[in-house]
């Protein structure tokens, strides 16, 4: 298999036996690793092409008037096919079209192979954001200049599939030998190009002794062991390219500094873009300082400061002269890497000394070495074609992972399932016994971890260390928290507890009796090796499959009540599309009492399933060692005790014993068919939690963001974070400006005038914002991000904005709409310069887009928390027991921090020019509209009515004074 034809077809739409037709062939044939012929051409297709399809292509009627018919061109077209593999990306929507196109021509239906590039990119590809051709030739860096035109796209596809022809053979036979057993049953005939690789290496490896020396020694890439093949990893991680110094002399901080940051120090020229910049050098004193005297610092470094260089530096200093380990903590995964990957290695290179680094994540995000192994051992009938793909993504990446980290992978929803089966968790663990111990992920992470000088996690493990009375992390008394204004947030989702119906479903199918279960496989292991056992364990397995049937009736039947009542009551309060319900114990009286009585029930057939598991693992005879096989299996089932163990106590904390110091509530899919219940209980306050247990415990915390206060204060964090509890001498805030030109290079315009929501009816409202969504779409020519708090208003103003902008030539792109993945829509956004990206509370931050790319900001709506949110409302509730008003002390700090947020994504370099639209008028009209503005950089600040103030952005965008009276 070394001849291919790639291939790409644009069509009049998407259904060839309702009469669509082929309107461009382009086609490149490959031969033995070598691209041999390039071929293209557009087709008449004897009838009128959508405007949908030319809006899509750029093919226009009068374009193909004159071109030739399928008749005419198939000829050569066939030639290149024929004796050839068929190739394309998608290749079954291409495929149909080509069998129709034989059939209508006279000719035989093609029944060669086929090869997927989807597919097969999934498999070779594990750790891509998107397998759509564009962005797959965006990250690869292939030629793509017309999308959606065959000629580029089968070249763009031909570069694609040579790249993985590149993967593959780089692949170890064991690996490609292990794909061949899930891809048998494929569609696509992945598995005649497995199996021809296959064949190549085994002739390779029946080389003579002299040429075999002169090959690459598969054992000299990879580590393969137990029939798997992992990426080869380096002794240690983080370990700096260059070896310098071990130490470095302690002096004062400023002299220090000045060593390493001056003018002369190698830091200037060897981190890229890096300039002195005073405020970044107040942050460096300010925490080396607080670390120094033990005080907690609250620092709001404003963007372009610099921060993470601030704290890091500092961090290592104090590392290095007191021989103790600093943690730095991020809310984002996407920091936590740019830490590890960027920073670090920069300053690394450029100290005069040697630091070593670690990132550290809970244990769920590892992989299981010996759980993976089992779960490829099971047999695959009946199995998923999705789950074989999974399996197949896992396999390759473990010939590519060093982290065992499952952030790397791209995972489907069935994918995200089969993780939890998979995971490591200390419940399934074998230790030392467990023959991959040393090479398990993530011991290995946390022996990195335990001698590193800074070591890199996330605010929920940082939260989790304190639930788990400090075992998790290695012991530290100084901290960074990066991203600190999400502290609150974390904490309360981590010290609460969260159940799914989704989560119990899995786990009762995991317990299931069927053939290859692990139950099953448990019992024919135990017989194995004890014969004499064999009556007590079919016993025991027949007394658990018919404990298995009723429970699985109960859990189906107390999914269905549970979701009937939530869906009955549900509010739309989350931007994921989900309808949110609170309840407490009185909410299940009457006849709601089922919902508890039923639960109740559920409980106990969860802890009688327990006791039953119990029963046939008490049937291994002490004192004798049994095999590998045997304790792994049963490790796995203890492991699932208390699985079931964790399920039932969760389900009597949310649904039996409700508590009086949480606040409860559910949440149901709103738009889909599935009958899914979120459960959660969330503490009132966790103040008192992160005082005492938290900034209490420790030296030095460091807690940066660039928005930490409210007009200027850094109050409200103070006391949500428990830090008023504190001394006084043992707190300290530093507030710094960020160095951009606000009033030169930013505009805020706010409409006054316009309508507002509850003032007017919800119709009028809504076309006055996709109208002036519209208005600034058209005066930036695109670049524009609009930022909602409702996903329903999204829908609505992507919708409308989708009618009226039906003609021009704008990209929209919405969260949840064009795609749930943000990374990918915002670089779809950066790559098209008309687009315009719609997006929920996600994009309030996090999000960095500098230059052109954006040039114009939309909020719709100031970002105040949902009144009818559980956690806020019972929140809210306390505080008004306390005599508080709830607005003033909660909600209008909150939503002042993420209107800071949001404001942020704006301006990201001195260079950026920018326009931000404020569609709320509440901003100027109610009497706390003013915290919002006082909070914000000095950006220049017109209002009036929205036609006046439409008319400034292109000029102000093209750098050009508007006119006075505008």
């Amino acid at each position: 298999m070394n001849r291919f034809v790639v291939v790409d077809f644009e069509t009049t739409g998407s259904h060839p036996r309702n009469g669509d037709s082929i309107i461009q062939i382009g086609a490149v044939v490959i031969d033995d690793g070598q691209i041999t012929e390039c071929f293209s051409t557009l087709v008449n297709p004897g009838q009128a092409i959508p405007a949908y399809i030319t809006q899509l292509t750029g093919i226009t009627d009068d374009m193909v008037v004159d071109a030739p018919t399928l008749e005419e061109v198939f000829p050569r077209f066939l030639r290149m096919l024929d004796g050839r593999t068929f190739v394309a990306h998608n290749a079954s929507f291409d495929l149909q079209f080509l069998q129709e196109a034989l059939l209508s021509q006279g000719y035989y239906t093609f029944d060669g192979y086929v090869l997927d590039t989807v597919e097969l990119s999934r498999f070779l590809l594990p750790t891509q954001n998107s397998y759509r051709l564009g962005e797959l030739a965006d990250d690869l860096q292939i030629e793509h200049d017309r999308p959606h035109q065959a000629d580029s796209d089968a070249l763009a596809t031909a570069q694609l599939f040579l790249h993985l022809l590149e993967i593959l053979q780089q692949l170890p036979l064991v690996t490609i030998q292990r794909l061949q057993l899930l891809v048998s049953s494929f569609r696509s005939d992945i598995h005649a190009l497995l199996r021809y690789m296959e064949l190549e290496k085994l002739s390779a490896s029946a080389l003579t002794e002299a040429d075999r020396t002169r090959a690459v020694d598969e054992s000299d890439l990879w580590d393969i062991y137990r029939q798997l093949a992992l990426r080869k990893r380096e002794d240690k991680e983080g370990v700096p390219q260059i070896i310098r110094q071990d130490g470095y002399e302690r002096k004062e901080i400023a002299t220090a500094l000045e060593e390493l940051i001056g003018e002369q120090a190698a830091l200037g020229r060897t981190v890229p873009g890096y300039q002195r910049r005073e405020a970044q050098e107040a942050m460096m004193r300010a925490i080396y300082d607080a670390m120094h005297d033990g005080a907690h610092l609250l620092v709001e470094a404003g963007t372009g400061t610099g921060k993470s260089l601030a704290y890091l530096l500092p961090s290592i200093l104090w590392s290095k002269w007191n021989r103790e380990q600093v943690v730095v903590s991020t809310h984002t995964i996407h920091l936590q890497e740019q830490l590890f990957h960027k920073e670090i290695p920069a300053l690394q290179q450029s100290l005069p000394f040697s630091f070593t680094a670690a990132t550290l994540k809970g244990r769920g995000n590892y992989l299981c070495l010996r759980k993976f192994e089992h779960s490829l051992e099971e047999t695959e009938e009946g199995s998923s074609q999705e789950l074989r793909l999974v399996k197949g993504q896992m396999l390759t990446w473990l010939t590519q992972t060093t982290t065992g980290d499952v952030e790397e992978l791209s995972l489907p929803p069935s994918g995200t399932l089969f993780w939890q089966q998979v995971k490591s968790d200390s419940g399934s663990c074998l230790h030392r016994n467990c023959p991959w111990f040393s090479r398990c992920y993530y011991f290995q992470a946390k022996e990195r971890a335990k001698d590193a000088d800074l070591l890199i996690v996330n605010h929920a493990l940082l939260i989790s260390d304190l639930e788990a009375d400090s075992r998790i992390l290695p012991p530290y008394s100084v901290a960074v928290i990066d991203e600190a204004h999400h502290l609150e947030e974390i904490a309360t989702q981590h010290l609460g507890i969260h159940y799914s119906t989704t989560q119990l479903h899995f786990l009762i199918d995991r317990l299931s009796v069927e053939a290859n279960s692990t139950l099953q496989q448990f019992a024919e292991e135990l017989v194995e090796w004890q014969a004499e056992r064999r009556e007590e364990a079919d016993k025991a397995l027949r007394e658990l499959a018919r404990k298995h049937i009723t429970l699985r009736e109960a859990a189906l039947q107390w999914t269905q009540l549970l979701y009937h009542w939530a869906a009955k009551r549900g509010e739309e309060t989350t931007d994921v599309g989900r309808e949110t319900v609170r309840y407490n114990r009185e909410s299940f009286t009457g006849r709601n009492e089922r919902i508890v009585k039923t639960s109740k029930q559920l409980i106990q057939l969860l802890a009688e399933y327990g006791e039953q598991m119990e029963r046939l693992l008490k049937l291994t005879p002490a004192g004798e060692k049994p095999p590998f096989a045997f304790r792994s299996l049963r490790t796995d089932l203890s492991g699932m005790i208390q699985d079931l163990q964790q399920a039932a106590d969760s389900l009597h904390v949310l649904l039996v014993e409700t508590d009086g110091e949480s606040v409860f509530w559910m949440e149901v899919e709103a738009r889909t068919h599935r009958k899914q219940v979120y459960l959660f209980a969330a503490p009132l306050e966790v103040s008192h939690a992160l005082s005492k247990r938290l900034f209490a415990e420790k030296r030095s915390l460091i807690l940066t963001s660039a928005t930490l206060t409210v007009k200027q204060s850094f109050a409200f964090i103070m006391e949500r974070y428990g830090l008023t509890q504190l001394p006084e001498e043992r707190v300290r805030t530093l507030s710094l400006p960020s160095p951009f030109e606000y009033d030169r290079q930013g505009l805020l315009l706010i409409p006054s005038q316009f309508p507002m929501l509850g003032k007017e009816n919800e119709e009028s409202y809504l076309q006055a914002i996709v109208q002036g969504c519209v208005d600034v779409v058209r005066a930036a020519g695109g670049r524009t991000m609009i930022l909602f708090t409702s996903y329903s208003m999204l829908r609505q103003v992507y919708q409308g904005m989708k009618e009226l902008l039906a003609n021009e030539p704008y990209q929209l792109l919405g969260h949840g709409i064009d795609s749930g993945n943000r990374s990918k829509l915002v670089r779809l956004f950066q790559r098209q310069a008309n687009s315009v990206l719609l997006g929920t509370s996600s994009f309030w931050e996090g999000v960095d887009i500098p230059g052109e790319a954006l040039s114009c900001l939309v909020i719709v709506r100031l970002p105040f928390t949902p009144p009818n949110h559980p956690v806020y409302e019972g929140r809210a509730e306390r505080l008004k027991q306390m005599g508080k008003n709830a607005f003033m002390s909660m909600a209008l700090p909150q939503a002042v921090i993420q209107f800071k947020q949001g404001v942020g994504r704006l301006i990201r370099h001195h260079m950026d020019r920018g326009v931000i639209v404020v569609f709320d008028t509440r901003i100027v009209e109610s009497r706390y509209g003013r915290a919002f503005l006082q909070s914000l950089p000095a950006y220049r600040t017109e209002t009036g009515p929205w036609p006046q103030l439409r008319d400034q952005i292109e000029p102000f965008l093209h750098g050009m004074q508007s006119s006075p009276d505008s």
